[in-house]
């Protein structure tokens, strides 16, 4: 008698965990169906407008759209338009991983500094044209941002390896990283030429006007690579 009860009940609760499945199933694929419509609409709009036919027609057939609407499409719009889809899939990465890592679901780049730290390496190119690894000029300033990030990362990492730190200690650190990159990025604000100064305030706003597909490759192939380890270690 007892087994009727439990052989209903794992019934019961496959059945809950396919009808979970199904329904993450389905908003996984309204998800990516608003991302291609959404994706449609910002090729489709801009100072030279077009239908949402010829934006379909010119993705799926190329060569049948007029020269005009293919370079305006394929050179311009499309690598900006997919460059947003895959640094909004890094930010969102980054950000489960801060919160995996403080466990703490308001964990973010920002809360230990690590954002701060990149916009100061940014703004020592752009100023003072400080480049940390040589490179070609437009690779400069993201190679400082990044470099400075990895020191900062470095450090904390290297701080929470030893004993009796805590998660709170972690973070209070990172809060006092944020305050003096901040101080830092303000003082060579201080000192930077009105040129120079747009630069910065502008790149810190955010923007991907200059993206390109050789960057789109290169921002990928860092996601990809970067991906698995992070899926593992979940």
């Amino acid at each position: 008698m007892s087994s009727e009860p439990a052989a209903l009940s794992a019934k019961e609760g496959r059945g809950l965990y396919r009808a979970l499945v199904l329904r993450k199933q389905l908003i996984l694929a309204g998800l990516a169906l608003a991302l291609l419509m959404s994706l449609c609409i910002d090729l489709a709009l801009g100072p030279a407008s077009y239908s949402l036919g010829q934006v379909v027609l010119a993705l799926v057939s190329p060569a049948s759209v007029p020269l005009q609407v293919r370079v305006v499409l394929w050179e311009i719009r499309l690598p900006i338009a997919l460059m947003a889809v895959v640094v909004g899939a890094a930010l969102s990465i980054a950000g489960a991983q801060m919160q995996t890592i403080l466990n703490n679901p308001l964990a973010s780049p920002f809360t230990l500094g690590i954002s701060a730290a990149a916009s100061f390496g940014a703004a020592l190119a752009l100023a003072f044209g400080v480049a940390l690894i040589p490179a070609a000029i437009e690779y400069v300033v993201p190679l400082n941002a990044f470099v400075v990030a990895m020191l900062t990362a470095l450090v904390i990492h290297l701080l929470s390896l030893k004993r009796g730190v805590t998660v709170e200690t972690i973070v209070l650190l990172g809060i006092a990283l944020v305050f003096t990159f901040n101080a830092l990025l303000a003082l060579v604000q201080y000192l930077s030429s009105e040129q120079a100064l747009a630069a910065v305030v502008f790149w810190t706003m955010g923007s991907l006007t200059k993206a390109t597909w050789p960057k789109l490759i290169i921002t990928s192939l860092i996601l990809l690579a970067t991906l698995p380890i992070f899926a593992r270690r979940a």
